[in-house]
């Protein structure tokens, strides 16, 4: 079934841009361009708005068979803090955009993905900070477009950071249970991986690495679930009261692609007394 409408996108749409338009406050760092994600969870009352826009080379949508460059348009993100120890995460594309070799261009919007991060453990001397991320995955993109699943999909993993003198390195570990796309009752169980690490090579410049993935035991695994690995490298610049970053990636896999690269931004917005 198709969870969203257009309408719905435009919405969170409307509501972000005003967000950044009419909000302020100051920067922070944490997340783009990075996939792994960061155990600490943003202060409580902040608001962290990001959007940037994706490019893929040689996408593989096994499902509808197609394959082709990806373009990712306003990939976009909504981080809330709720206490101390919490956020609350929403994150969605507002249109993908994929160009087959044929020459035929294909298009739909992303899902909508929801997370809750909870942190466990704060790191103190050799203590590790420990958090918990559950995150279900909305059906908003379809199969008639070839690019969705029209599945909901639902993930937990943990993630750990640790500051190691300059660096802050940090893991994400879990799984992740997703419907078959054309069989009814079937499922797949996935592990969900990454490890990053985040090193300050200036006043305002942190130069950012990952390795992440995801891994699927069934030799004959559904559409969509499948073993894919990337590696991604890439800078976060702060600068006029936001944080600007730039990224690339390689695939590691036959089904990844070969090659992207991603840019964005992001702005913390705090409550004012």
């Amino acid at each position: 079934m198709r969870f969203n409408t257009a309408r719905y996108q435009w919405i969170l749409f409307v509501c972000f841009a005003g967000i950044l338009h009419f909000s302020g406050g100051a920067l922070h760092a944490q997340q783009r361009p990075l996939l792994t994600e960061d155990p600490r969870p943003i202060p409580s009352g902040a608001l962290d708005a990001e959007v940037g826009f994706g490019y893929d080379r040689r996408s593989v949508y096994t499902l509808s068979g197609f394959h082709g460059s990806h373009v990712a348009l306003l990939p976009s993100g909504l981080n809330f803090g709720l206490g101390n120890n919490a956020e609350f995460q929403m994150v969605w594309t507002m249109h993908d955009y994929l160009r087959t070799f044929d020459g035929v261009w294909h298009r739909d919007f992303g899902d909508v993905s929801l997370s809750t991060k909870m942190k466990i453990v704060g790191e103190s001397g050799r203590m590790p900070i420990i958090s918990f991320r559950p995150t279900v995955v909305l059906p908003n993109a379809n199969q008639v477009s070839g690019l969705g699943l029209n599945t909901t999909r639902f993930f937990a993993s943990i993630p750990v950071g640790k500051t190691v003198g300059r660096a802050f390195v940090f893991g994400n570990v879990g799984f992740g249970i997703m419907d078959h796309p054309t069989i009814a009752g079937v499922q797949d169980d996935v592990l969900t991986y990454g490890l990053a690490a985040k090193v300050p090579v200036g006043a305002k410049l942190n130069w950012v690495a990952e390795l992440s993935g995801v891994n699927n035991s069934k030799n004959s695994p559904g559409p969509g679930s499948e073993t894919r690995r990337q590696l991604r490298s890439g800078f976060q610049f702060e600068a006029a009261g936001v944080r600007w970053d730039a990224g690339v990636m390689a695939g590691l896999t036959d089904l990844d692609p070969t090659w992207g690269f991603t840019f964005g931004l992001t702005k913390r917005f705090t409550k004012h007394p």
